[in-house]
Parts: C-alpha cells; structure tokens; sequence
C-alpha cells in the first residue's frame, strides 16, 4: 500500500494511499464489470429506439450541436427554472459531474505515471496545481450535497403535485435510493479524505505552512481533519479503507444502474435534446400517401417513431409539463406528464394492455388544447403533443370515434366550408360596404387578406375582420379578399382527422396559387401557423404575417399614425399559436405602448403565457370536466385590474367573452383585438 508517495516537501495526489494492492485490482475489475453492465443498459435503450418507425436525423450537425451544448450541457431551460428547483438540478448535475471528472483525472494522473522513471516530472496532480484541484472538487462536493438536500425536501417534504405520476409509491423509492446513493457517495468521499489528511502528518504540516491554500482549498475535509488530531493512526486508516471499500461499492453499483433507473436521463435526456425537432414548433407530421394508409394514429407500441420512444426514456418525471397545462391546472383528466410515464411504462413492458381504453382513457387525449405549453416547459426537448396528436388520430381516423360535437363541426367544414354550419353563400357578407375587392388573377397585390371562418361568420370576430380592413384602406395598402376561401381544418387536424386537413389543404393551395400577391396577412394565429408552418408540407411555401405584425410594421413606417391615446390601463393576452408556436411576442406590445399609457403584464404572460382554452380543437368540444379554462385566464386579467385585455385572436377572444360574462365582469374589462384599438386611434 501507499503510505505517502510525493517527494519530499511536495504534495501530491495519493490516489490510493492506504489501499492493498488487491483492493486496487478488485476495485478496477468492478469497474470494468460496471462499464459493462452501464453498456448493456445502453444498448438495450438504443435497441428499442431503433425499432421505431423513421431512421434517425443526424442534421444540421451544427444546430443540433448548438441544442445539445444549450439544453442538454448546460441545461438552459432548468438553469432558468422557478426556484429551489433549479438549484437543486445544477447542483446536483455540476456537482456529480465535476466529482466524477476529477476521480477519472486523479486515477489516470495516478495509474499513467506512476510506471514512468521519474513520474512526478509528468504527475499532473502534485505542487499548486493539486491546491487548485482540491479547491474544484470540495466546491462542487459541497454544491451536490446542497442539490441532494434541496431534493430531500421537495421531493419527501413539500411533495409538489407535479411529481406525483402513475404508479408513484414505486417511482418515489426509486428516487430515494437514487438520492441517497448519490448523498453517501459525496459524503463518503468526503470523509475518506478527512480520513486520509488526518493520518498524514507530511500532508497536513504542508497544508499548514500555506494558510492561504487551507482555508480555501480544502473548504471541507481539512478543517474537519484537525478535529482527529490525536486519533491512533491505525484506528484512522483501518476507518479510511472500509469507508473507502464502501464508497467505491455504492459508486461503481450507481453507475452501472444508471441506465436502468431514472439516473438514465443523464445520458438519454442529452442525447434528447440533440435529437430535438427542428420542424416549426408544433408542426404536425404529414401522413404520406393517405389515401393508401389502412390504419392512421397509433394503438401500438410499435407504431411510436424512434424519437417518440426516445421522449419516454428521457423523461425525468420532473412535472414542468404539468405544471405547464391548461388542463391539469383546472382540474381535468390529461396530466402530459402521465402520459409521457404510461408511454414509458408500455415501451419497458412494465404497462399491459391496450393503448386506448386501458392505458390511456380518451378524455386525457380530448382535453389538450394543443397550446404546446407542456413542449415549451420541457427541459430535455420531449414532444409531448405530437404524441398527443398521434393518439387522437388513431381515435377519430382508425376507430371514427372523435369525441362529440366535434364531428357535427368536421362535418360542416366539410360540407359547408366553415365549422359554424352556415351557407358558404354567407362567407363574405362581413364585408359588404367595405369596398373590399376579390382577388383577381390579373391583379397583383401587397396584401392578400385571409379573413378565416372565424371573421367570417362570427359576429365578434367579423368586427376584427373589419377593423382590420380600415387600417390596411387608412395605410392605402393594396389588398384583396380570395373568393374561393374556405374553412383550412386546422382544428380538424389537430382533433386528428388528417384526412379532412389534407383535402382541404389541396384545394386551397391550388386556389392561392392563381393570384399574384406578395404576402398573406390573416388575423387568425391558427391560420397563419397552418399557412405559414404546414403548407410548406404539400408544396404550398408563401409569405405570411399575422395582421399585428403588418400593422406594427405600417406604424414605424409611417404609413398609419395614432391619433389618440388611450388612457386606460390595458393587458395583453399571448395567443399560444402566435407565441409558443411562432415566438411572436413583441409586435403586440409595442402596438400597445403606442396607444396605451398604462400597459401591465399578468404573471403568466409570453412563452408562459396560459391558454384560453379553445385551442386544439376545443372551440367545438364542450367543457364539462374541472374548472373552465377561460374563466382561470380572465381572473388572471382581473388580477392585475386591467380595464381592458387585448388580444390577437378570434379564438381567444371568444373565450375572453365567455369568461367575462361567466366572472360577472362584463362590463368592468372590455375585451378588444389589438386591431380594434388601433382602428379606434386612427
């Protein structure tokens, strides 16, 4: 054994000082069985990945680099969490981490020189450098344990909602041991090196002569090591070689569980995260070749892609999803993160039964508003939705079972054009008066102007539609109206009838490409998205703004100007197909602050922003389950005593009425579109 191997007057890292020399080949042959085992574990991970359906997407390397170093090293979304949570994650990762990088560095500094002639010319752990090494690694010690504890108490003491998943009482001992493990690790090292200064005299008296060093560099285990002062020599070192037997038992048997147990996500949920999606936020995978396709959706396991099976093994079980849903907050069936765990479960064998019905009920499926808060709250890039929307084609395609009244309004996009059930004769009364042209193929336009069905036909909506239209003829902006518009059964797809979508995508592209115009500006986000992020699916690529962002741009351009100001105090409410989806945050509000003098902010505002509740399709489903939706986001408004929310979406200015009138705040907080505003300022 190794009783103090540096030279004279120089302190070095002892590896294994005080070990037997048959500890060493017992500890080395353990980890090598461990690297085993940890491999197997991986393999059997990338075996059931690869029986997905697709191959998997290695570019744009560059991008994908920049994801995995953002998200998956230094864990961008979790290091920006709420708190104690996110301190407890960095702590725990950096910590391990750094404590795992320096026993691999002190184990080769060790191993690789110590045959050399003269190893302490190349030993790198020795002088200065050692100081500084020890400095590193009690820090990071510290900052572990501080994460472990933080664990401790949220996890067993506040014992949030959010971490309470399908079979819980299992996944909560898991968690235990995965805690304590990682907590006797660092304290065990610890103690190992109090241990190993307190029965080295030459190590100790070194330390002393550089007061500098000692207090800081050895934050921990030199102090504690003074306490030990007289303790008999072979009582310490026969406590440091079991401590130390201990401590590599415990650490080699967590590191070869890793792939078995939740620790899994260090590897997995990185890997997550270079693998992450790069489509358009939220865009929905085409079904190629419809028309030939015998089944649509998934109701089995081997149905998943890769990337999906790959979402459910990287996922932490940490809630952020949950917390993030409209629907979990008020109380309905869908959890995202329990559906993520009963993927997880089904792929491992651990689940038997059926998909639908018997693992997952279909009012989970119903309830999600596709608002994507879950896939925006995610730290390890899982898409929760699209596995959402992959279930739900499966329900309305394969098994025609979609969840009522959403048939009766599939129906009429079919055969009326339109989701309300009314005339296609009907489409472009909103207008008369206006002067508002029809497109003409020998005309070319600045502005092609997508009124939708909601501005169409809904009386609220049609308001939007021609308040619009007075400030692009106040801009003297060429627009015209397509007269062929019909109803682009975006919900349709989302309620998962891709057929109903595909058909009608078809027939509008073919129409849009008749007319020479430089953009398409529609007020409805779920058009723009559709338009601007799914058309490009069917090879129909075109220009799109959604109308705050062309009436920001016609007010720093001049070609408007506001004329009077609003003195009331106004909130804005982000629609999720404007924000989430398409980043689109800061036109609205710079709108605002030229009109408003008063613009507040509620909590829950932008990339957090909470859904109204008529996303997803659920404009057409009634809302029988919890609280509504709706009602939660206008308490919100009334929260912060706006008199006024503004919006930028037909959708959500539905549910702000309804929401209003169900809160008795009617006449209180009017609810006006930002073009509305804008039209009233002129």
């Amino acid at each position: 054994m190794h009783e103090f191997p540096c030279p004279p007057g120089l302190v070095c890292r002892p590896t294994f000082w005080n070990i037997p020399f048959v500890l060493e080949i017992v500890v080395y042959l353990g980890a090598l069985l461990a690297v085993g085992v940890f491999a197997y574990g991986m393999w059997k991970h990338i075996k059931r990945w690869r029986a997905g359906k697709g191959k998997f997407e290695w570019g744009p390397l560059g991008v994908r680099i920049k994801n995995w170093l953002l998200f998956g090293i230094a864990t961008k979304k979790v290091a920006l969490d709420q708190q104690p949570a996110g301190i407890m994650h960095l702590g725990i990762m950096w910590g391990m981490a750094f404590l795992f990088l320096g026993t691999a560095i002190a184990t080769i500094d060790w191993d690789i020189t110590k045959p050399l002639i003269n190893p302490y010319q190349w030993r790198l752990l020795q002088g200065d450098v050692y100081y500084f090494f020890k400095v590193v690694l009690d820090v990071f010690g510290l900052l572990a344990l501080i994460g472990i504890a933080i664990a401790f108490v949220i996890r067993y003491g506040i014992k949030p909602e959010r971490l309470d998943g399908r079979s819980g009482k299992r996944y909560f001992r898991e968690d235990l041991w995965i805690l304590g493990s990682l907590g006797f690790i660092v304290l065990t090292g610890f103690i190992i090196e109090i241990l190993r200064l307190a029965a080295q005299p030459m190590e100790t008296a070194l330390l002393k002569e550089r007061v500098m060093y000692c207090t800081t560099c050895s934050v921990v285990a030199w102090p504690l090591s003074q306490l030990l002062t007289g303790v008999d020599l072979g009582v310490l070192k026969s406590l440091h070689v079991t401590t130390w037997m201990l401590h590599m038992a415990i650490a080699l048997t967590a590191a070869a569980a890793v792939p078995y147990t939740k620790m899994g996500h260090l590897i997995i949920s990185s890997l997550n995260t270079f693998f992450k999606r790069l489509e358009p936020a939220g865009a929905i995978p085409k079904i190629a070749d419809i028309e030939n396709q015998e089944t649509f959706g998934i109701s089995k396991l081997e149905e998943f892609s890769w990337k999906q099976l790959m979402d459910f093994d990287a996922c932490t079980r940490c809630g952020r999803c949950q917390d993030a849903c409209p629907a979990a907050l008020t109380g309905k069936a869908l959890s995202p993160k329990n559906i993520i765990v009963k993927m997880f479960e089904v792929s491992h064998g651990k689940t038997q039964g059926a998909l639908h019905g018997e693992v997952v009920d279909a009012q989970e499926l119903w309830d999600c508003t596709t608002c994507m808060g879950c896939v925006n709250a995610c730290p390890v890039a899982i898409d929760q939705l699209g596995t959402i929307i992959e279930l739900r084609r499966y329900l309305t395609l394969s098994e025609g079972a979609p969840q009522p009244p959403s048939n009766k309004a599939m129906d009429s996009m079919e055969r009326q054009g339109n989701p309300y059930g009314l005339p296609k004769a009907d489409r472009h009364k909103w207008m008369e008066g206006l002067g508002v042209p029809f497109a003409d193929a020998d005309e070319e336009y600045e502005v092609l102007f997508w009124v939708g069905c909601a501005g169409a036909y809904d009386v609220r909506a049609q308001k939007i539609a021609r308040a619009f239209v007075k400030v692009l003829q106040a801009a003297g902006v060429k627009f015209a109206v397509m007269q062929e518009e019909r109803c682009n059964c975006e919900s349709a797809r989302r309620l998962g009838n891709e057929y109903l979508y595909q058909m009608a995508t078809m027939e509008i592209i073919e129409s849009l490409k008749q007319y020479k115009f430089k953009r398409i500006a529609t007020i409805c986000p779920h058009c723009f998205n559709t338009i601007k992020n799914e058309y490009p699916q069917f090879d129909g690529t075109f220009e799109v703004v959604h109308h705050t962002q062309l009436i920001h741009e016609l007010i720093t351009t001049k070609r408007i100007t506001i004329q009077r100001k609003n003195d009331a105090t106004i909130t804005y409410h982000d629609s999720c197909y404007l924000g989430r989806y398409n980043n689109i945050y800061e036109p609205q509000r710079q709108i605002l602050q030229s009109l408003v003098s008063n613009l507040v902010e509620m909590p829950r505002a932008r990339a957090n922003g909470l859904c109204c509740g008529g996303g997803g399709g659920r404009m057409w489903l009634e809302e029988n389950t919890g609280k509504r939706i709706n009602n939660t986001r206008m308490e919100d408004v009334v929260a912060v005593n706006a008199q006024i929310v503004a919006a930028a979406c037909p959708f959500c200015m539905t549910m702000l009425d309804d929401g209003a009138k169900a809160l008795e705040v009617d006449e209180k907080i009017a609810r006006k579109d930002i073009a509305e505003l804008v039209a009233e300022a002129l």
